[in-house]
């Protein structure tokens, strides 16, 4: 069995390869987490929003295949939130991460993606004092225009 899992391993890294996907390839290739654009794009984004960041996690916690991009979980820690109310922070978050994308001549502000969870957002004190975040819910499904699949 461990054969064939590794063969088609090949088979899927060649293809890939072939077909000018180099992040699937990449994501097959080795056993390190798949890092997707979109992930890349919400760390980015994140970071400039909230700088200082102190702490950020960006996990792809789609369900399926993780090169769909459809879920993520964020935590962030900055000097940001200092004096700001939960509801407030979480508001800021989504912000920052569904900016406009200016370079692709979009001005509408959405997610372009399924689900995004907050975590945490807290401030560095907070944070010393409890670096804890609460499982994730299990998604109930979806295709992310609110009808199930």
């Amino acid at each position: 069995m461990r054969r064939v899992v590794t063969t088609m391993t090949k088979l899927a890294v060649a293809f890939c390869s072939l077909t000018r996907l180099p992040l699937l390839a990449r994501s097959l290739s080795t056993n390190k987490p798949f890092i997707g654009p979109r992930q890349i794009q919400i760390e980015s984004r994140l970071k400039t929003a909230f700088d200082p960041v102190t702490f950020l996690s960006v996990e792809n916690t789609s369900h399926g295949r993780k090169e769909d991009e459809s879920h993520f979980k964020v935590v962030v820690v900055s000097e940001a939130f200092e004096g700001q109310r939960l509801v407030n922070r979480h508001r800021l978050v989504n912000a920052a991460v569904a900016a406009a994308d200016e370079d692709d001549g979009n001005s509408s502000c959405s997610l372009g993606f399924h689900s995004l969870e907050i975590g945490a957002v807290k401030t560095p004190q907070e944070w010393e004092e409890n670096s804890s975040v609460p499982a994730s819910p299990k998604c109930k499904g979806g295709d992310g225009r609110g009808m199930l699949l």
